[in-house]
């Protein structure tokens, strides 16, 4: 099991690292290619493949699920940014768009190696309901590091039209409208599982006690995710809030949410996620 672990793991990094090379050569150079592109998306198809193997081989050699330990969270967020990504880079004409993700799920799959390992959600609580908590925040952070990525994008392409910067790699990246609804549409998906994560954690906060540095600069972090994401949400409904000032909005919220990942980072020890 040790082998397979390791041998999915190296595969996943060089996968990854193939396709991320492969997105950035086909966004900066003029000599675009189908097959390059073709390749990087199925290099990061495999390399999906193979984090989702090194996660499930990982946690039966550990014998730990893989959504009660902190770094297995943290790779499972990366990956369901990929799997989704894969899912919608078609339809939505999102291709750009994995000149990001794939550096994300390398990134994630390499750091949680070193974050947390021993680390696991061993607390007086219902396993049930900390298991759907972390699950939501886990599928919930993938989304948004999508949306994140789309709003990226948006500012960029919107910025490069706003000069009139006429540039090889104009053409390549996503229509403005495709990214705009995009990030609203992850964002619509991803709410209902922070407005989840964010309630259950505050009743586990709550029942055991915790109310630290850490704990409190966790809390407020995700706070203010939730009402950045409502904000832009509630706003976009009610008026013309798309476009520039929604990317801004999302951006605004994944960065929170990145801080409440760094918090657990370092915290000196690993609670339920919140």
């Amino acid at each position: 099991m040790t082998a397979l672990t390791s041998i999915a793991f190296y595969l996943g990094v060089i996968a990854y690292s193939a396709a991320t090379t492969l997105f950035f050569m086909e966004l900066v150079r003029s000599d675009a290619t189908a097959s390059r592109a073709l390749w990087a998306t199925r290099l990061l198809g495999l390399g999906a493949l193979m984090h989702a193997a090194h996660v499930v081989s990982a946690s039966l050699l550990t014998r730990v699920c893989p959504v009660e330990s902190l770094h297995f969270a943290l790779s499972l967020s990366a990956l369901v940014a990929v799997v989704v990504y894969l899912l919608l880079h078609r339809r939505s004409r999102l291709y750009a768009v994995g000149a990001f993700v794939a550096p994300v799920g390398l990134t994630f799959l390499v750091a949680a190696q070193f974050v947390g390992q021993n680390a696991s959600l061993d607390r007086p609580l219902s396993r049930v309901l900390l298991s759907l908590h972390i699950a939501a925040n886990v599928l919930g952070v993938g989304l948004f590091l999508l949306a994140g990525a789309a709003g990226i994008f948006y500012l960029v392409q919107d910025g490069r039209l706003r000069r009139k910067k006429a540039l090889a790699t104009a053409g390549r990246l996503p229509p403005l409208e495709a990214l705009d609804r995009s990030a609203h549409r992850l964002l619509l998906a991803g709410f209902p599982l922070l407005t989840f994560g964010v309630v259950s954690g505050a009743v586990f906060t709550q029942k055991l006690g915790e109310f630290g540095g850490f704990e409190l600069a966790r809390s407020l972090l995700g706070y203010a995710t939730w009402l950045l994401v409502a904000g832009v949400l509630v706003l976009r409904r009610l008026g013309d809030f798309g476009g520039r000032r929604s990317a801004y909005g999302t951006l605004a919220g994944v960065l929170c949410l990145l801080l409440v990942l760094v918090v657990y980072a370092v915290q000196p020890s690993g609670g339920p996620p919140s």
